[in-house]
């Protein structure tokens, strides 16, 4: 069966964007050879991406514009907008919907076992940890605080208990950490 697997920048304070939703630290954040490389190899498995509103925004507006081989994964793969506002979605390979649970169960149903990849934003990834309809967590940690921001994990019902499964310390001198839900690993 697929899995439904969250990767998502992190400051080590814990926010994976500014209060208003700014990413500009992502930028400034550096990366080196070896992370862009674990992300690439990352991003070959993946089947399907899940996306929200914002981070469809701001993704279509650049990736379509890309060349190279992480341009062409991303562009070339299915995409799944979740949006209650957005009445249409122009990028390639990408289709709308509104009920997560549905959605993720109809793609877990899918044959194969490429992850289904939950990209962005914040508010999705918070919605989806609440409705517990992720089953791996890879958070890259960079070396910076921001002091104010959108958490990764927000208003959770109850804890969500994890089991590491891998680390992968970068010379940047981020650190991705690879999480199963304890319950299903």
């Amino acid at each position: 069966m697929r899995k439904v697997v969250l990767y998502m920048r992190m400051t080590l304070d814990g926010f994976v964007c500014g209060p208003n939703g700014e990413l500009d630290w992502m930028f400034r954040a550096p990366t080196g050879p070896d992370q862009e490389g674990k992300l690439l190899e990352f991003q070959r498995g993946v089947g399907t991406s899940l996306l929200g509103r914002e981070a469809y925004v701001q993704q279509a507006a650049y990736w379509p514009r890309q060349t190279g081989e992480m341009a062409d994964l991303v562009n070339g793969r299915p995409k799944v907008v979740f949006s209650h506002t957005l009445e249409t979605v122009e990028w390639s390979n990408a289709r709308l919907a509104t009920d997560p649970a549905e959605e993720i169960a109809r793609l877990k149903r899918e044959p194969g076992d490429s992850p289904i990849y939950v990209t962005g934003g914040a508010t999705l990834a918070q919605s989806l940890s609440r409705a517990g309809l992720i089953d791996e967590y890879r958070v890259v940690i960079y070396p910076l605080a921001l002091g104010a921001g959108k958490p990764l994990f927000k208003d959770l019902a109850g804890e969500i208990a994890l089991k590491l499964v891998g680390v992968t310390p970068y010379e940047s001198g981020a650190v991705e950490l690879v999480y199963e839900r304890a319950d299903r690993a």
